[in-house]
């Protein structure tokens, strides 16, 4: 038991102590990296979230603004289709 299990329930802890701390760091890093507005700062930037929408409602907003009709498809060259070369 002292021979065999013990060392390696104890690289076991040492391990996850390790990896534990350097995920912490490597999030707290980004959380310091974003910033957050107060709701006086968004509602400057004119930005209102005081009504709830749902996701339906922010799709017909985004296809009412768009003009659908004029879409046109645009294909590109496809790898195998080009013609080989002719010399």
């Amino acid at each position: 038991f002292l021979k065999n299990f013990l060392p390696y329930i104890a690289l076991m802890g040492v391990i996850y102590v390790t990896i534990r701390s350097a995920s912490w760091v490597r999030y707290d890093r980004r959380r310091q990296q974003v910033k957050t507005y107060s709701r006086d700062e968004i509602k400057a930037k004119g930005l209102d979230f005081d009504e709830p929408t749902t996701l339906e409602e922010e799709y017909e907003q985004m296809v009412h603004h768009q003009n659908l009709d004029a879409w046109e498809q645009k294909r590109i060259q496809r790898p195998w289709n080009e013609e080989p070369d002719k010399h």
